[in-house]
């Protein structure tokens, strides 16, 4: 099963290898830490339920100032660095990519590429994770340059920072940094040292599994359990952590920024958070069901999210709603925006479709429906990706990858041998780079 649910009591130990912080089992009581932690707090949810949003706080306000607009962030001639492409995580490159169905070569793992790949900025190499344990560097022949073992699965895209150190996570209960030649600089710890006696924690709860975001100043930031953590990028030391609290759940949706610095992400205890980059709450949001979708953000500010309730919201800077869209089916995929402003709803149900919808009213623009296939889960969990054109690309669990014109028209697709749960990405030359859970990475030329 791809999805990992649970509602336990956390407990995070957190520092160079690790620090504690103690999350409180009441969404109601107060939430501890250490002295040397500096933790963002939750706050209360709204007194109605079916509100669609809460005001922000009058102690960390939302700012009110727009950002200007910059267009040098996207993936594809640069590279895709990390998760959906950029931190805004929307999946849009400058690149046009392949026409057709050009099979260049495949790369085989011995386990589930559940993941995104990376491709570094000159484009000479793939990222690859698998649940074989292994993080693989790929050249563009489709040979093996190095491999790392994790000791656990990976569920988590790798992340480039700009002097080309890799993160990634994994079912190793840790967050790894290693180096451009495949080093280990340093593993940050996810689980709580044990006492003699006691048991061990359920397998899963301290997993990483969630993509890593790479901030402007190099701090990683990552979900894991029922906390967002951030670790300073020279030793992988905390630099905080923020507690979304018991009651509000996993955190299972990676993090997305906008340009004005404001980190977003969603919780499967049906909360929707906004935070400034010290971990304060700015605002959030209760929806009626799990949000385990990546947000997507614009370059003005604006914020969209989906959760299992199948709800699509568009949230401006400073929490107001700008508008709801019903496509009356979970989504749990991440959402994509490409660069002329259609934002890209993938669902999951027996009859998944990927839903174009017009990122500025919320007006529904054309469906797209594909095979719901077969396992726990029917749907689609991966994310649309565009290229400079339009063109969009996506997996399906049907087993096929898909590339699917700006008006909804099927261009072409190609067949693997299991299930697509990873998103595409583009390289600089537009090449196409996609994994399978057959454990192989295809990419296409264009």
């Amino acid at each position: 099963m791809s999805w990992k649910r649970d509602s336990l009591m956390v407990r995070l130990l957190v520092g160079v290898c690790c620090v504690m912080a103690a999350v409180a089992c009441s969404p109601d009581k107060k939430t501890t830490t250490p002295s040397n932690v500096k933790q963002g707090t939750a706050q209360k949810a709204d007194a109605k339920k079916n509100s669609n949003a809460s005001k922000a706080s009058k102690d960390n306000p939302a700012k009110s100032t727009r950002p200007k607009k910059v267009a040098a962030d996207l993936g594809g001639s640069g590279g895709w660095p990390m998760f959906r492409g950029n931190r805004r995580r929307t999946g849009s490159a400058d690149v046009a990519g392949p026409r057709e169905a050009k099979l260049q070569w495949v790369f085989r793992t011995k386990g589930r590429i559940y993941a995104d790949a990376a491709v570094t900025k000159d484009g000479k190499t793939i990222y690859v994770a698998s649940h074989d344990h292994f993080l693989y560097a790929v050249d563009t022949e489709g040979r093996k340059k190095w491999s790392f073992d994790t000791g656990g699965k990976i569920w988590t895209s790798p992340a480039i920072s700009d002097n080309g150190d890799v993160y990634v996570g994994s079912d190793e209960d840790a967050l790894f940094s290693v180096s451009a030649d495949g080093k280990m600089n340093w593993k940050f710890v996810t689980t709580e040292a044990q006492k003699k006696g006691e048991p061990k924690p359920e397998a899963g709860r301290y997993d990483v599994d969630t993509s890593p975001l790479i901030l402007d100043d190099g701090t990683i930031v990552f979900g894991c359990h029922l906390n967002l953590i951030a670790l300073r990028p020279a030793a992988g030391d905390l630099r905080w952590a923020f507690a979304a609290g018991t009651g509000r759940a996993k955190v299972f949706s990676s993090v997305a920024q906008s340009l004005d610095g404001t980190l977003f992400f969603g919780t499967q205890g049906n909360f929707f958070f906004a935070l400034n980059q010290v971990s304060e709450v700015q605002w959030h949001i209760e929806t009626e069901g799990d949000n385990d979708s990546t947000p997507v953000v614009d370059l003005d500010g604006n914020v969209y999210f989906a959760s299992d309730d199948g709800v699509v919201r568009s949230v401006a800077p400073g929490n107001k709603i700008r508008w709801t869209l019903d496509v009356e089916a979970p989504v749990r995929a991440p959402l994509g925006l490409s660069s002329s402003g259609v934002l890209y709803v993938p669902t999951y149900g027996q009859a998944p479709f990927v839903a174009a919808v017009d990122a500025e009213t919320g007006a529904e623009k054309w469906r797209f429906r594909v095979e719901a296939g077969v396992g726990d889960f029917y749907g689609i969990q991966s994310g649309v990706i565009t290229d400079a054109k339009g063109y969009a690309y996506f997996g399906g669990r049907d087993g096929y990858v898909y590339c699917v014109s700006p008006d909804g028209q099927l261009v072409w697709k190609h067949k693997t041998d299991d299930q697509v749960d990873a998103s595409p990405v583009l390289g600089p030359n537009g090449t196409l780079y996609v994994g399978s859970d057959d454990g192989r990475l295809y990419a296409f030329s264009r």
